[in-house]
């Protein structure tokens, strides 16, 4: 089942995705408890906070966002670029063949699209955000500045990557992550179809991104 069908309202709400991670995970999983994923939320967005919220998207929160969007703009934040960073062994790979995701990494700019989530339902959304995003502390989430294509420029929450995470990967080449991507499967699908699709999506949206240009090219040598 491809991840547009199995990540959704439902099965994040539902605690789904979550038991599935912890069904594969093992004993010894850093899988976080829905306790710890409220606080976690809360420490940013406490259950009265009044104002509409920004979410940065730059992978896969763009073609499946599954919170409510208000308003949709493009632009850019600066300080952190896309990169295939994140080593998956449940989601889009396995512990035989850890897949591969994007994350935000340490310097540069990175362009994607602002997702607006009204204040009436802020609590109940970036919960269900909380659910997907930081199931395993492998990201971060960051309040970042981001500049809108039309002048717009605000605050916007984002997840970049966690360094401390063992799931972060630091140095591999191209090849490396190509054959990778090209090949690892996961519960929610194949690390190709992320790429895919992300790709696909930017390009909707007029965006050019030239290291998954190349990266896709690379996963046909593999597949």
């Amino acid at each position: 089942m491809s991840s547009s069908n199995l990540i959704n309202r439902e099965t994040l709400a539902n605690g789904t995705i979550r038991q599935m991670a912890l069904d594969r995970d093992g004993p010894d999983s850093a899988i976080l408890t829905e306790e710890e994923l409220i606080e976690s939320r809360r420490s940013f967005f406490p259950d009265d906070y009044d104002k509409d919220v920004w979410l940065f998207g730059y992978g896969s929160l763009i073609w499946n966002p599954v919170v409510e969007v208000k308003e949709k703009t493009l632009g850019r934040i600066y300080g952190y670029h896309r990169r295939f960073c994140l080593k998956t062994r449940i989601g889009r790979g396995s512990p035989e063949l850890p897949g591969l995701i994007l994350g935000l990494d340490n310097g540069g700019s990175c362009t994607g699209v602002a997702l607006k989530i009204d204040q009436s339902i802020i609590a109940d959304e970036l919960d269900l955000l909380w659910s997907r995003e930081m199931i395993n502390r492998s990201y971060t989430p960051k309040k970042v500045c981001f500049y809108a294509d039309d002048g717009q420029k605000f605050e916007a929450i984002t997840f970049v990557m966690n360094h401390e995470s063992p799931s972060y990967v630091a140095e591999m080449s191209l090849e490396e992550k190509a054959y990778i991507i090209a090949n690892a499967e996961g519960f929610i699908g194949t690390s190709l179809e992320y790429l895919e699709k992300t790709h696909e999506s930017l390009k909707a949206l007029g965006i050019h991104d030239g290291y998954l240009d190349k990266l896709q090219k690379m996963t046909a040598n593999y597949s």
